[in-house]
């Protein structure tokens, strides 16, 4: 059974939307705390660089979405780079809700319903961009995409 490729043009554009919506939403969202007064100062000592490092991590991801787009070979680097990163960043989020879940602040025990519950809504999250990252990556690993991005660029 092999694993089926996707359209580069698709794979192109899906991780430029979604880069591009990500990069929107983070930087409203860290532009309206500013300007509302709401981020405490331990947030702009300790965590802003880590939220910055994430928005340069979607930012590499939307150029080289835009770079495969074009056809160029460092766009299909950075693309499976990026995917390598969201697969460890998806994976290390998802671990650490969990784990939130498990020392629930009111000294309460999760009940094995919102177990199940919170597992699932992992799991309606994290399979499906590991699956598109994964196919992603063997895309672009593939025969098809290393002839079309090896053959010679017309002037």
């Amino acid at each position: 059974m092999s694993i089926p490729a996707l359209p580069l043009a698709f794979i192109g554009w899906f991780f430029a939307i979604l880069c591009f919506a990500a990069l929107a939403i983070g930087v409203l969202l860290l532009q309206q705390l500013f300007r509302s007064g709401k981020i405490p100062p331990e947030y702009l000592q300790s965590r802003i660089i880590s939220d910055f490092a994430l928005l340069l991590v979607w930012l590499i991801g939307l150029v080289s979405a835009f770079g495969l787009l074009n056809g160029t070979s460092w766009g299909r680097t950075g693309v499976e780079y990026f995917c390598w990163v969201l697969i460890a960043l998806t994976l290390l989020s998802g671990g650490t809700r969990l784990a939130s879940y498990a020392t629930h602040p009111q000294g309460q025990k999760l009940t094995p319903r919102g177990w199940i519950v919170a597992v699932a809504g992992m799991m309606l999250v994290v399979l499906p961009l590991i699956a598109l990252c994964g196919v992603s990556i063997a895309t672009l690993r593939g025969d098809t995409a290393r002839a079309q991005f090896d053959k010679p660029q017309p002037r």
